[in-house]
């Protein structure tokens, strides 16, 4: 019996060390080979540094702006709703941009091409977009715990609160990143109209203010989408109790603020391996360069 279960082990660990060596090890190289070369450039550093002083500054004028309703100063509202927009911007819409640009100049079909490519490419943009997002993240809360009086009131518990938040606001936002950059064709159209969305989804979801002051029509809407949940999560993770006062329902609601993130989660898990399958099918060399024929009149 012993042997057995021994030799059941050994499998279990062999077919582990398959699937790492087979498309995940070299995936997870990639993403973190990319990522450490994204440091390197001027350009992506510098897009990394103003993009988050840009939030800072904002912030930090509004340091000594009271909320009237919560009693607590506009700036430290708005960093939580900031790093909740980051995460879903960087997973979501930055992972779509990527998948969408690598798919017209022919990255997507060089990685169909090698053995478990299709693989190692999912896995090596998580990766990458992971690791954008937790730059992106200490880039802002470094800096906002220090310059924001009151940023954190949450505590011990509100540092493992607001990581799970995190991970799970990742995890609902990749897959969906996946799903809509192999959705559309053109990069440029999701660079604007996609950054248009963004936009409105961060005008209706408290980013920058209390819902409160918003129609309810308006908070309704905001409720269906994961910005909203994933700001109000982290807010209740970071702030006094009495910010909730400022919320939809004038209290926290951490559970439903799980509930509604794993969802989304568990959409993107769903969705992105279909869309992904129909692209890699459809994905051609003709398909390809008729795309970059496409691209080039626009010039």
């Amino acid at each position: 019996m012993s042997e057995a279960v021994s030799g059941a082990g050994e499998r279990e660990r062999e077919a582990a060390r398959f699937a790492w060596g087979h498309g995940y090890g070299p995936g997870v190289r990639r993403g973190a080979t990319e990522f450490l070369n994204s440091l390197r450039t001027p350009a992506d550093v510098g897009y990394y540094i103003v993009g988050s002083a840009v939030f800072l500054v904002v912030m930090f004028l509004n340091r000594h702006s009271v909320d009237e309703t919560t009693g607590v100063s506009a700036g430290a509202l708005m960093l939580p709703g900031v790093l909740g927009f980051t995460i879903i911007f960087g997973a979501l819409f930055g992972l779509a941009t990527a998948v969408s640009t690598e798919r017209e100049d022919g990255t997507l079909l060089r990685a169909k091409s090698l053995p478990h490519g299709t693989t190692g490419y999912v896995v090596g943009q998580s990766t990458r977009a992971a690791l954008e997002v937790v730059l992106s993240l200490v880039l802002l809360l470094v800096p906002g715990l220090i310059l924001l009086d009151n940023a954190w009131s949450g505590g011990v518990w509100g540092v493992p609160h607001a990581a799970s938040l995190v991970l799970l606001g990742v995890l609902a936002s990749t897959p969906l990143g996946f799903a809509v950059g192999s959705l559309v064709k053109n990069p440029r159209a999701l660079g604007g109209w996609g950054f248009m969305l963004m936009s409105g989804l961060v005008g209706i979801s408290g980013t920058f203010f209390p819902l409160s002051v918003l129609p309810g029509w308006v908070a309704g809407l905001a409720q269906v989408f994961p910005l909203y949940w994933l700001g109000h999560g982290l807010r209740s993770a970071m702030l006094p109790d009495a910010a909730a006062a400022g919320e939809i329902n004038g209290s926290w609601q951490v559970w439903e603020s799980y509930a509604v993130l794993g969802a989304w989660a568990l959409l993107g898990l769903v969705l992105a391996p279909v869309l992904l399958r129909r692209m890699a099918r459809r994905e051609s060399g003709a398909s390809m360069s008729a795309r970059r024929e496409t691209a080039l009149q626009r010039y």
